[in-house]
């Protein structure tokens, strides 16, 4: 401990404590804008990788039913298949055009949440991201280095350091309760849309309907 405090006592009777302790607010700041910004980024990758995984398995679940309605339509299978599936033409047909709107409907949906995103995302996350680098840039702009030495306008120095770093904070402040605003509504509630739970649905009871036909073609 009497090592640690000799050791500061010398660094402040080379340098002063007042240019110390400005270095030290610096430094401690703009640390901190970089923790804010790693948080927020990893929020940001965390919904734009939802959204991704959303629009994905939408189009997954669209190869499956293309997939299955070939097959239902297809002329080289067995006699058993197109008598069990004869039944079921009137609803097949139906599941065909609604499927395909819904989907459309549901994957503009998706496409237009991410665009949204994106755009309103970008200007609040990228001051958030050069912050810290402009915290650091205090000491450059301010001329820190006055505080050094005496006969220089530590008062100004001060000042501007304080009110530099305060500026760049609030306008954190304001940056990440928007950035905060629109992760929200990337929840996944909000992936839902009408559209896209009308799709969902349409494709449950379309397997259930195909389900049924395998059955009965398999007897």
């Amino acid at each position: 401990m009497l090592q640690v405090q000799g050791q500061i006592q010398r660094i402040w009777g080379q340098n002063g404590p007042l240019y110390e302790s400005t270095k030290q607010l610096i430094a401690s700041q703009s640390l901190n804008a970089a923790r804010i910004w790693n948080d927020t980024q990893q929020a940001i990758f965390e919904r734009s990788e939802r959204l991704q995984v959303a629009k994905d398995k939408l189009d997954e679940d669209q190869r499956k039913v293309s997939a299955r309605l070939e097959l239902f339509f297809g002329s080289q299978y067995s006699a058993e298949w197109r008598t069990c599936s004869k039944k079921y033409e009137l609803q097949v047909a139906h599941f065909n055009r609604e499927l395909v709107d819904k989907y459309s409907i549901c994957r503009n949906s998706l496409d237009h949440i991410m665009d949204h995103f994106q755009q309103e995302i970008v200007l609040e996350a990228d001051f958030l991201r050069k912050a810290s680098l402009e915290i650091s840039g205090l000491s450059k702009i301010c001329r820190t280095w006055q505080l050094k030495q005496p006969g220089f306008n530590h008062a100004g120095v001060l000042y501007c350091t304080v009110a530099g770093i305060g500026r760049i904070n609030q306008r954190m402040t304001g940056c990440l309760e928007l950035c905060d605003d629109i992760l929200l509504e990337m929840t996944m509630e909000d992936l839902d849309t009408p559209s896209c739970l009308f799709y969902h649905h349409l494709k449950m009871e379309f397997d259930d309907v195909f389900a049924q036909i395998e059955l009965c073609a398999n007897k």
